[in-house]
């Protein structure tokens, strides 16, 4: 899909991965539209895409509340419109293991990613569908294929979302709605300390931490190249090759 004069709407711009893909598309020219909670972070940065010569604009939503997405979706659509490219990056959750995990924070890791990905979709979704056209690109992380110790609530709301994606893609696929899974590894975000505790429990592997700035070209090449998997770093695939060919070898604790 060309970029360029598309309506990008991006969950979990505040900041990391969210905020590196809203300002990666809007430097190829989308308006871009920037949903999280915090209201005064999404308008600062609208403000420095603006002042960049971009096209940017706030709108502030708890997307773990259907309700809140619903007003969010209907400020949007008024506003703005329906638009041509649905990022759902945003995602929280602390890794942990099961008996250190309160049933609140469980709760909370399926709203987000899974359930805000499954709201802010449905809203769209239809007008998408009418339209005949539309780019859905879910980010997620190797839990939605492989799992490891000490993040069981985590890998599940994860695995949620990749099967999410999949069985998006089968209603969508005579429609002209494209749906992206972008796969990342671990990358150097404010996610951490968002969720601490967390990076004691990350697998240990060869491949660098990515950026957030690899992060964001990741999902801008699925939404170009109209890829349905991206995966970042690419040794990750080898990785679920493992697992698929012999489940529960590819990562141990």
């Amino acid at each position: 899909m060309e970029i360029k004069g598309k309506l990008a709407l991006v969950t979990g711009a505040s900041s990391g991965i969210g905020e590196a893909a809203a300002r990666a598309l809007a430097a190829k020219g989308a308006h871009v539209l920037l949903v999280a909670r915090s209201a005064e972070k999404l308008a600062a940065i609208a403000r420095e895409i603006e002042a960049q010569g971009g096209k940017a604009r706030a709108f502030a939503a708890d997307l773990g509340n259907p309700d809140e997405v619903a007003r969010m979706g209907e400020a949007v659509r008024t506003q703005a419109g329906v638009p041509d490219i649905l990022v759902n990056n945003a995602g929280a959750g602390r890794w942990l293991p099961i008996v250190e995990t309160s049933p609140a924070e469980a709760r909370q890791m399926i709203e987000l990613p899974y359930l805000a990905a499954f709201y802010v979709t449905r809203f769209f979704l239809a007008d998408m569908l009418a339209r005949k056209s539309g780019h859905i690109v879910n980010v997620t992380s190797p839990a939605s294929y492989v799992a490891w110790p000490n993040a069981a609530a985590y890998i599940a709301a994860r695995q949620a979302l990749k099967g999410f994606s999949e069985a998006l893609r089968l209603e969508a696929a005579a429609s002209g709605v494209l749906v992206s899974l972008v796969v990342l590894g671990e990358v150097e975000s404010s996610y951490w300390q968002h969720n601490p505790g967390s990076r004691a429990h990350v697998p240990k592997g060869p491949a660098r931490p990515l950026s957030t700035l690899q992060a964001a070209e990741s999902i801008v090449e699925a939404i170009e190249r109209r890829k349905r998997y991206v995966i970042r770093p690419a040794l990750l695939r080898l990785l679920f090759a493992l697992e698929a060919f012999a489940p529960g070898m590819a990562l141990r604790g």
